[in-house]
């Protein structure tokens, strides 16, 4: 131990004044919070943007009624001159709205009346305007034809034939986390790029270097050298990940969800929590580039192989997005799948067994210790040098 531990700190050293290093760790652990920050307020901007964003009217004077139930319901309204299509085919206007000349007509004579909305379906960032209009328009439809059926004694609820509630057992916290299902990706995705270039310097640099051989002859065991080098990497990558996974809680609390009518709170015991569970990914993602670092033959070359390990944390992402699950025990001790899912359950106030967080941390860290030992056995081999 004593050995392991004087590789350990001499790593450290190395890699605290190796500016490149301190770089690679610990600029993804500053970005990313500036990155959830920025895509918080893109989601915040996309749905609130309907209620703020003026609607242009062609042909206001057909429909007063119509126009003036929309101001009712806070839809700025300006009137629109010109041709609809190209307007919206420039991106000079968002959507128009169109009321045909005979829109009056159709109505006197309880006939279905049309209004277009000429909008461009490419553009996600009108969808929510278009989507809200779209509506209200169909709630106008629904007041009108109700208002028939009573002046000619007829009850609305003939028409109403089967109708929906939306009970959501799901609390705002909940929702929350779920809208920003990307968060445990962001913090899982940090524990790889923080220790990467450790992990890479201490195999395939140093065999670029030509001082691997002068390591490996001194009198102590290559099992010494390689946990020595892998504790010292899993420290860098477990500083990025705790340091990101604050960072970002940090930029979420100041994010304003509560104007697109989602709460986010975390007390300093989830965070802890958190970091418990996920802290063990550092020692397994790190065992895993060092084990591939040795096989490359440059410090270029290992890092187009370790480059690919960066899609393992989005396999979890993409499974829970794509195709959602009931969680079930063994989950939580399947690495990187078993934290994905217990950062989702902590922030989003779920209640989580105790045993879910042994699994988490128990998994990662002796898979890692396993790659970890693989990797020593391979230092015996001359072929390595």
């Amino acid at each position: 131990m004593n050995t392991i531990a004087v590789v350990f700190r001499k790593e450290l050293k190395d890699g605290i004044r190796d500016r490149r290093a301190v770089m690679s760790a610990f600029i993804f652990p500053v970005l990313a919070p500036i990155m959830v920050y920025g895509f918080v307020m893109m989601i915040v901007s996309l749905r609130t943007q309907a209620v703020d964003t003026v609607v242009p009217v062609m042909g206001i004077e057909n429909a007063p009624a119509l126009v003036e139930w929309l101001k009712e319901r806070d839809v700025k309204v300006e009137p629109f001159s010109g041709d609809p299509e190209e307007a919206v085919r420039s991106k000079a206007k968002e959507l128009v709205l169109v009321i045909p000349d005979n829109y009056q007509e159709r109505f006197r004579n309880i006939r279905t009346a049309v209004v277009e909305i000429v909008n461009d379906g490419s553009r996600n960032d009108t969808q929510a305007t278009y989507r809200r209009l779209e509506i209200l328009i169909q709630r106008y439809s629904n007041e009108i034809a109700s208002l028939r059926l009573i002046a000619r004694g007829v009850s609305p609820e003939v028409m109403r034939v089967v109708t929906t509630e939306d009970i959501d057992v799901a609390s705002k916290q909940q929702l929350a986390v779920a809208a920003l299902n990307f968060l445990p990706f962001y913090i899982i995705l940090a524990a790889f790029v923080s220790g990467m270039g450790i992990a890479v310097d201490s195999t395939a640099g140093e065999r670029e270097r030509k001082t691997l051989e002068p390591l490996l002859i001194n009198p102590i065991q290559r099992y010494d050298i390689v946990f020595g080098k892998w504790l010292a990497s899993s420290a860098f990558s477990g500083l990025g990940l705790v340091l990101t996974l604050v960072l970002c809680v940090a930029a979420l609390l100041h994010a304003p969800l509560s104007d697109i009518g989602l709460n986010f709170h975390i007390s300093v015991e989830q965070i802890l929590l958190v970091a418990f569970a996920t802290v063990p990914v550092a020692f397994l993602v790190t065992s895993m580039q060092m084990l591939l670092g040795i096989f490359a033959k440059s410090f270029k070359d290992a890092q187009s192989y370790i480059g690919m390990l960066t899609f393992l944390p989005m396999i979890p992402f993409f499974i829970m997005l794509i195709n959602p699950f009931a969680t079930q025990d063994w989950m939580y001790a399947v690495p990187m799948l078993g934290q994905f899912i217990l950062m989702t359950d902590v922030l989003g106030m779920k209640e989580t067994p105790g045993f879910a967080y042994v699994y988490s941390f128990a998994s990662s860290f002796v898979l890692g210790a396993g790659l970890a030992l693989v990797t020593a056995r391979l230092f015996q081999r001359e072929s390595i040098i």
